[in-house]
């Protein structure tokens, strides 16, 4: 049996597409004999090509963490996940002008697949969505020559770890992106798909990201002055930002059960922030009701009801 996440919903069709960066400015922390490298996957309206095969739902780390998750369920050995609903490096469309970008930052241990849902939908609607994977924090990442880099920081490190090392390398990572977006060519010598570059409306920049990617969200928001608005979903208020507030819209969603909901950052408890902001409790759900990973919870919730 297949499990499918929902069909995108806007007029376009969603090309995907891989940006592979190294920053030559920065030794990545869990790897000094490197520099900090990246992979970004972007989601893009795009020109529909007939014949071309839809992307699988997630990469090579993402189908890793999946399978775990489901076995972890006792349903590995019954349920396979379906196709994307995006084709692998299409045209992008121009047709609509430029598009707003809006960059998005997974949860802790998460790669950029587990939020494919989201972010179809968003391209099928005109935006382009570049997605960071942090490199040995996410659970694996492919880089082109076929080396997978594995996750290195364990899923319980304590909240310090969060704030003072995995937080800073986070909003570096996605400043860095920034900076670089527009480049056609990536260091292994692929460029960009026709027409994605200059499809980009840079002045337009918004971000969004689940849990841990919530934070980094709202403390890049409070750093760069280029990303206009933020929404987090469902993470904690670290940093900075916590203390000092942001003077752009923010939205924050709180799962039912979220441990943060009425901590600092949380209303009413952030009194320094001066721009929109927007915090909501939506009820019914868990933490990871914000991610891709509501579909194997609702697998979860059938296999506990019909084999208890």
């Amino acid at each position: 049996m297949t499990l499918s996440i929902p069909a995108p919903t806007g007029p376009y069709p969603v090309g995907v597409t891989d940006l592979h960066r190294v920053d030559p400015s920065r030794v990545d922390p869990w790897d000094t004999s490197r520099r900090r490298e990246l992979m970004v996957q972007i989601w893009y309206p795009a020109d529909m090509a007939t014949g071309v095969p839809v992307d699988p739902w997630m990469p090579h780390g993402g189908r890793q963490a999946q399978h775990t998750y489901l076995t972890s369920l006792g349903v590995s050995e019954h349920w396979e996940l379906a196709p994307s609903h995006s084709y692998r490096d299409q045209p992008a469309r121009t047709d609509g002008g430029r598009f707003p970008v809006l960059l998005n930052s997974p949860g802790m241990g998460d790669t950029t697949g587990w939020s494919t849902a989201q972010t179809e939908d968003l391209a099928s609607h005109g935006y382009i969505v570049v997605a960071l994977n942090h490199t040995h924090e996410a659970f694996a990442v492919e880089f082109p020559d076929g080396r997978v880099e594995n996750t290195v920081v364990p899923l319980d490190s304590p909240q310090e770890v969060l704030r003072d090392l995995l937080l800073p390398t986070r909003v570096a990572d996605t400043r860095f992106v920034l900076d670089r977006l527009a480049a056609p060519t990536t260091r292994d010598g692929r460029v960009l798909p026709a027409r994605l570059a200059e499809s980009m409306d840079l002045s337009r920049v918004g971000m969004f990201g689940h849990s841990l990617g919530g934070s980094t969200t709202i403390q890049a928001l409070h750093d760069d002055s280029r990303i206009s608005a933020g929404v987090n979903l469902d993470g904690p208020v670290l940093g900075s930002v916590a203390v000092e507030g942001t003077d752009r819209p923010l939205l924050l969603l709180a799962s039912e059960s979220s441990p943060w909901y009425g901590q600092p950052g949380w209303e009413p408890y952030w009194t320094a922030n001066t721009g929109l902001k927007l915090p909501l409790r939506v009820s019914g759900t868990e933490q990871m009701s914000f991610c891709d990973q509501q579909v194997a919870l609702v697998v979860e919730f059938w296999v506990l009801a019909h084999f208890p």
